[in-house]
């Protein structure tokens, strides 16, 4: 007896063709085992159908909720990566602002010189500027203070060296503000002050010209300079 089948309706096709999609996303590669490095507790190792793939940071696998038996195609494994270079940006950017604050430029330079790319600096700075690590405003006045008292510099040298390391120049000029004559009189004076007790040259002169010529390089105007000198002239003076 010769049996007749019915042909397949359109109807039959799209439903073989939507099971058939399916088996092919099932045994696609998936995540076989996420495990700790042993010399690096916070390493993990991610395995993908029984081969090692790649090494991240604890951090990476929890951010992005990997898990086993997780599918992971060619995009799934660049967005691991991507955040994996992140982590390692952050980290990198940690330990220069471990050693003294930093401007978002000299960060920037650093990551730049250690390889990684522009879209991986941008997120590590956008990251570390969120949480406050990162302020070119707070940076300026920072320094500002420390060169002034401690450095004994004038507001020439300071400007030309946060423009130096890449401070925008309305956070320089806003810190800068903060000085005014009086302030930067009496740094000139203190720091006119220590170098002439350590010039040993014969003669005033002599002194008072190197004297002049340290100031300016320490970024005094020759206004500030003249008053500093009349008035060192003054203590110096024998009696």
């Amino acid at each position: 007896m010769v049996v007749c089948r019915r042909a397949p309706s359109m109807k039959d096709q799209a439903l073989s063709t939507r099971h058939e999609r399916r088996r092919s996303m099932d045994i696609g590669p998936r995540i076989s085992a996420i495990e700790a490095q042993e010399r690096r507790g916070n390493r993990r190792s991610i395995f993908v159908d029984g081969r090692f793939a790649l090494g991240v940071d604890e951090s990476v696998v929890s951010d992005l909720g990997l898990r086993v038996g997780q599918q992971i195609g060619e995009d799934e494994l660049q967005r691991i990566v991507r955040a994996e270079q992140v982590t390692k940006a952050k980290e990198s950017a940690l330990r220069l602002l471990d050693f003294r604050p930093r401007s978002r430029a000299e960060i920037s330079r650093k990551l730049a010189r250690a390889g990684f790319g522009e879209d991986v600096i941008e997120e590590t700075l956008e990251r570390l500027e969120t949480l406050g690590l990162i302020d070119d405003r707070q940076f300026a006045r920072s320094w500002v203070a420390h060169r002034l008292a401690g450095k004994g510099m004038g507001t020439a040298r300071i400007k030309w060296e946060l423009r130096r390391k890449g401070v925008p120049n309305e956070a320089v000029d806003e810190a800068l503000s903060a000085i005014d004559d009086e302030t930067e009189r009496r740094s000139a004076l203190e720091a006119a002050r220590r170098r002439w007790v350590k010039d040993s040259s014969a003669d005033d002169r002599t002194k008072r010209r190197k004297l002049a010529a340290f100031l300016r390089r320490q970024g005094y105007d020759w206004s500030v300079i003249s008053a500093v000198l009349n008035e060192l002239g003054m203590e110096v003076e024998p009696e």
